[in-house]
């Protein structure tokens, strides 16, 4: 079931997916440059925020915008949330792994998610009491715990490296898998499509994760974060799950990240 702010976000969601996409297929087009060690932007990503900031100006004028690359935008407590391609990196190399983020907040809570990763063919939504779905197909949560987890880990040079390797060491000491994938998007994703049991990323901004913390929720999972207060001025420790894989934290929690 779609509401008009969650079939907007759908919509606004496949058209910069395509357009980002149109715009790699052109190299004359795509101008990189970077904002810090292993944080890349691309003229691709200022252009699909452009395009979404202005289809939100016209279908819903009195919100405000915040977006990674343009910042915070407008009046209100009601907030759209955009991360115009999570996992630049992974995007101008031609790697599939990189997605479009859209999230409502509606001044207490996120309400309406959406991630599309146009190269997988992948898109989720959710809307908050509605539930969360993936390529149409409903994903609930079971108690079912894995037998050999996966656990998705994120790193960037806002947090300690070696609290990254802490982590790694920390996970195989107890028999449990870990994959990078250089895009939150794509672990939100993992996590609802079963690939992964679980993802962590320390430091993340509330842009990388909006949609994804309603979409792991609305499928039964856990989320923990930073309250959303404080989550919109400064970066926050994500950790999000499925419903059987309860002893992440406790694993996680064993080794000093920081």
């Amino acid at each position: 079931m779609t509401d008009d702010r969650l079939k907007a976000a759908l919509d606004m969601a496949r058209e910069a997916g395509d357009f980002a996409q149109s715009m790699r297929d052109s190299p004359t087009e795509l101008k990189t440059s970077t904002k810090g060690p292993m944080d890349l932007v691309t003229s691709a990503d200022h252009a699909v925020e452009t395009l979404l900031r202005a289809r939100i100006q016209v279908f819903e004028p009195s919100v405000a915008i915040l977006g990674e690359e343009g910042g915070f935008e407008g009046k209100g407590q009601s907030i759209w949330i955009l991360d115009p391609i999570d996992g630049t990196v992974n995007f101008s190399r031609g790697m599939p792994d990189w997605a479009i983020s859209i999230a409502y907040f509606d001044g207490r809570e996120i309400t309406h998610g959406v991630i599309h990763a146009p190269d997988l063919n992948i898109t989720a939504w959710a809307k908050r009491g509605q539930g969360c779905f993936l390529n149409g197909r409903r994903i609930v949560f079971d108690d079912t715990v894995p037998q050999s987890p996966i656990v998705a880990l994120g790193h960037s040079p806002r947090s300690a490296l070696l609290g990254y390797f802490a982590r790694i060491e920390s996970l195989y000491s107890t028999g449990i898998e870990h994959r990078r994938h250089g895009a939150a998007t794509i672990c939100f994703l993992g996590v609802l499509a079963g690939w992964f049991d679980a993802f962590h990323e320390p430091e993340l901004n509330i842009w990388d994760v909006a949609a994804g913390l309603l979409l792991v929720e609305e499928a039964g999972g856990t989320v923990q974060h930073d309250p959303l207060a404080d989550f919109f001025g400064k970066p926050s420790d994500v950790v999000a799950r499925n419903r059987g894989f309860s002893g992440l934290v406790a694993v996680l929690g064993s080794a000093d990240f920081g």
